[in-house]
């Protein structure tokens, strides 16, 4: 009896913060968070034929597009002051969770063929997790 007391309480030393830490599953999450964005402002781009820029910084993401001139975007447009909405009506972008962060800061437009400009594919860090946009294709893979 006295040596299942001890081994509980070594086990609750040892695993019991484990318990309690949630890091881990925090960047998994803001990872899949990012990738769907990211996936998102490309599906915008290619359904509005309007360009999309998507800024991530270290702690945060925001999805922005051209305005539209006559039922197109005004390709002079080069400052994207409309924010891209979800259909919850709320504007597209996020904060990352306490402690998660991203690296590098990046900011990226997608084209309306959702093909983007960047002359070397892009990988984003979020904690041990990789995203990846292709160069060419805009083809978002990740996390991993």
């Amino acid at each position: 009896m006295i040596l299942v007391i001890v081994i509980i309480g070594v086990l609750g030393a040892l695993a019991g913060p484990r318990f309690f830490n949630n890091q881990a599953f925090a960047e998994r999450a803001y990872a899949e968070e990012l990738a769907s964005a990211l996936r998102y402002a490309q599906k915008v781009a290619v359904g509005s034929g309007c360009r999309v820029r998507v800024s991530v910084s270290a702690i945060a993401y925001e999805l922005a597009q051209q305005a539209p001139q006559s039922g197109h975007c005004n390709p002079a447009d080069a400052g994207f002051p409309v924010d891209v909405m979800l259909s919850s009506g709320q504007a597209a972008s996020g904060n990352a969770p306490s402690g998660v962060v991203v690296s590098p800061a990046a900011t990226l437009v997608f084209d309306a063929l959702g093909r983007t400009g960047l002359a070397a594919n892009l990988v984003l860090g979020v904690g041990v997790h990789t995203l990846s946009v292709e160069a060419g294709s805009g083809l978002v893979r990740g996390p991993q």
